[in-house]
């Protein structure tokens, strides 16, 4: 005797349909407001800054400039130099004030002052398990893990 099916033909090929979406969506895809500080925290390597004059993209692991994010400290590897500061998170707005930085002659130059600009300030903040992003009317900056 045949077994009757839980679930009919087109329920099937629903729930089908779902678990394929899903996994087809992975939470590196999405992007969001942080919900702690802790989700911002470690190290992050900048991946691309545009706006106003300023267009760099640069591949993650080339580390030339990278963001540390600690506790309410910020420290920024801008090339040659660095800067530290403090940094505060509030819902989606991340707020970097870099006090002080090193003044070194980089081979960038003045790409390295650039950064620092696109960098310190008030921004909106997105983020998933690898990515940091801000936004602001300056333009928009892109971190990788």
């Amino acid at each position: 005797m045949a077994r009757p099916s839980l679930l009919s033909r087109s329920a099937r090929v629903a729930l089908w349909l779902v678990v394929a979406i899903a996994a087809g969506c992975s939470e590196g895809d999405l992007l969001t407001a942080p919900t702690s500080a802790a989700r911002v925290d470690g190290t992050w390597n900048l991946v691309q800054v545009t706006g106003g004059t300023l267009a760099l993209t640069e591949a993650k692991s080339a580390s030339r400039f990278q963001l540390t994010l600690a506790s309410g400290r910020a420290l920024l590897k801008a090339d040659c130099n660095t800067c530290a500061g403090d940094y505060v998170l509030d819902d989606d707005q991340i707020t970097l004030s870099l006090q002080a930085c090193t003044k070194a002659l980089c081979s960038s130059s003045p790409l390295d002052t650039q950064v620092v600009t696109a960098v310190d300030g008030s921004h909106t903040v997105r983020l998933d398990a690898s990515r940091l992003q801000f936004q602001s009317a300056r333009g928009e900056v892109k971190f990788e893990r």
